[in-house]
This record gives structure tokens, sequence and C-alpha cells, in this order.
């Protein structure tokens, strides 16, 4: 496959990033059809996504999951917060959601000994937007994160693989408030 090309199987769903060429672009012009920036372009420039293929494609999927449930999207949405680099921004019904895209299998044993990071992520998001908004791979992969989520902050969180196969399910499979029955166990 070559180096530009993408895909990813989500369940028996295959997904692919396609890009014109420089000669596709420049014909596209001549019939008066300029061609804007991709997302893809987007996460090449802000988010490093020919080292992290994997993570830009998910974040390419999820903003098309959004948008066909009818939320508007930015990929790598500018904030005003050092602290804090969104993924995603999805707008619907006056509701506005930064969203982090997760795909490491195990996040808090990365190699760079990332486990402060992680943590710091995830309290950063909640102190900007108060509350953190994840989207994980799979069901299982979303499920492991909320063990560590749902215990200290308030959310919303989906994964990739319900959303391909139910096309009409809600983008949110997951919504919880804190404190919450996880958070409050052993206090009771």
């Amino acid at each position: 496959m070559p180096a530009n090309d993408f895909t990813l199987l989500v369940k028996f769903i295959m997904y692919a990033v396609l890009r014109l060429t420089d000669n596709g672009v420049a014909f596209a012009y001549e019939l008066g059809c300029p061609i804007r920036k991709s997302e893809w372009d987007v996460l090449v420039q802000k988010h490093n996504a020919e080292e992290h293929a994997n993570h830009a494609f998910a974040v390419l999927l999820f903003a098309y999951h959004a948008r066909r449930r009818g939320w508007r999207v930015e990929v790598c949405p500018p904030v005003d917060n050092p602290l804090v680099e969104p993924d995603v921004l999805v707008e619907k019904d006056g509701e506005r959601i930064y969203v982090e895209v997760e795909v490491l299998r195990h996040p808090r044993k990365r190699k760079d000994g990332a486990d402060n990071t992680w943590v710091r992520k995830w309290r950063n998001q909640r102190n900007f937007q108060g509350r953190v908004a994840v989207c994980t791979l799979t069901p299982k992969r979303m499920q492991g994160i909320l063990r560590y989520l749902k215990l200290r902050y308030p959310g919303v969180a989906t994964e990739l693989t319900t959303l391909a196969k139910q096309p009409d399910c809600d983008l949110w499979l997951e919504r919880w408030n804190w404190p919450n029955e996880f958070s409050m166990r052993g206090y009771r």
C-alpha cells in the first residue's frame, strides 16, 4: 500500500482516506473547482498525522460519524489554552464538545513515561470545558478508559465500532455526571 493511503477495518467495514494528486488538484483548479485544505492536511500540519496515521485516521472517522449524526465538526480546533489540544470540536443544538480520540491499547503505559501526561490530559480537558469527552476504537477500550474517567470527572464517550455498525445511534454512547455511583463507591 502506498505511504499516503490509509485504511482501517472496523468490524468488517472498510474505510479509506483518498487524496488528489498534485496533478488532480491542478486539474480541478483549471476546471474552476479549487480544492481547499483537507482535514488530513490539517492533521498533518497540526497533529503529526504522518507519524501517527492510525490516530489521525480515527480522528477522521470520528468526524465522519459526527457529521452523519448532524454535528458540526472542526478537526484540530484552535483553543485559548496551552494545556489543551483537542482532536475535534463537535457542535449541535448549542452544545460544544472538545473531544480526545484515543487509539492506544494501554494509553497509561506509554514508553515515554506518559502516565502523568495521560492523567493531566483529562484533568486539563475537564478544567477547560467542565467535562471530559473521549472517542475510542472499540467498546472494550472505551470501557477501560471509562473505568478511570467516571471515577473522577463528568463526561461523554463513544467508540467507532458501534458508530459504524449502528448508523442511527446517538453520537454519545455514554453520558455521565460526577459524582456518580462509581465515584461514590466506598463512601456510602
